[in-house]
């Protein structure tokens, strides 16, 4: 289908969706045809910011009943996010969806059984994992498929990110506890997917979470979970909204043939005559900062899987797992228990 361009749809006119669209702009098989958002003059200012050639919509609706639409990418609060994956698999558009796509099990479930139906359609749906593609992330992958680590048996993830009043996302982010966020799946998503890219299928899951020094949170803001995977690779992952430093995504992996500590590895196999840690001279993963995330590589993957080149390392039934594990650990957080995968 090289000759046709996908048209695309963006709704919910924020922080991350500029990156969205630019990276549709680059790519030689989207065409962006139409913005909307809750505020239109959000959408209007940036069309006029892009210099974009594209209709501006009153409705996420409205962008469902575009025949021109092929492709939407939905990047409005995370509270919305459940009822427009639902619809959009309805009414047979592919989709890209910011995370976390839910904010509870009851949700996660409901997406799982549309997008099943969806599926039958030839609907193809991705989450915004975008760590996935970030060169360090890209470099360590290449380096297990070439068995330089060897056997994995132990994964560690975190993400640290100081959240107030500053973010935009503050009145619906971090003050509504009733079927809403978590840190689990409002921020430390990133850390579950890239658990599950390195660990495999979760077993199990053991939380704790408190309030270090923070009130201004309806739900805990720091948590730490014990993870057993399938494969019998074990693990550990945590996150706080609460943190007094700058953004830290912290990633360890211990192989049979070599480790990886965040920015630093070492693996003799390779290197025969490696005496102290080598640095990955590529993007770390080291800032929230949405401009920083490699979006051009996770929607081109993306699209390449609507076109029949895939499935996108980001595709939604990669995101099942790691939004799953997140609500285990959500779950066991505040039951006290240890919680058995899969939920769904």
């Amino acid at each position: 289908m090289a000759d046709y361009k996908y048209g695309v749809g963006v709704y919910g006119i924020g922080w991350v969706a500029g990156e969205h669209i630019k990276s549709y702009m680059q790519n030689p098989l989207t065409e962006v045809k139409a913005l909307a958002s809750r505020r239109r003059q959000s959408a209007e200012a940036k069309k006029q910011e892009l210099g974009l050639d594209c209709d501006i919509l009153d409705s996420y609706d409205d962008l469902l009943k575009r025949d021109d639409i092929d492709i939407i990418s939905m990047c409005s609060p995370n509270f919305l996010r459940a009822e427009e994956i639902v619809k959009a698999c309805q009414a047979g558009k592919h989709f890209m969806a910011e995370k976390p796509i839910c904010h509870n099990l009851k949700e996660l479930k409901k997406i799982k059984k549309s997008y099943k139906e969806a599926l039958k359609k030839g609907v193809r749906g991705a989450a915004g994992h975008c760590l996935q593609y970030n060169p360090m992330i890209e470099s360590i992958k290449s380096m297990i498929r070439k068995d330089a680590l060897g056997k994995i048996f132990f994964v560690e993830t975190d993400y640290w990110h100081e959240l107030g009043p500053w973010w935009h996302g503050w009145t619906w982010g971090a003050n509504t506890s009733k079927n809403g966020p978590s840190v689990e799946l409002l921020g430390a998503i990133h850390s579950f997917g890239t658990l599950v890219l390195f660990g495999g299928d979760v077993d199990e899951v053991t939380s704790y979470g408190c309030r270090g020094h923070r009130k201004d949170f309806e739900y805990e803001p720091t948590f730490v979970s014990i993870v057993k995977f399938k494969n019998g690779t074990v693990g550990r992952t945590g996150g706080s909204f609460e943190i007094e430093s700058p953004y830290v995504f912290n990633l360890i992996l211990h192989g049979s043939k070599g480790t990886v500590i965040n920015n630093k590895f070492y693996t003799k196999d390779v290197f025969a005559g490696q005496e102290g840690w080598q640095v990955f001279e590529s993007v770390n993963p080291d800032s929230g900062e949405v401009t920083h995330h490699p979006f051009p590589q996770l929607i081109s993957d993306f699209v390449n899987d609507i076109d029949g080149k895939g499935p996108a390392e980001a595709s939604l039934d990669f995101s099942f797992k790691a939004h799953e594990a997140a609500i285990a650990a959500q779950i066991s957080r505040e039951t006290g228990k240890t919680v058995k995968l899969p939920l769904l």
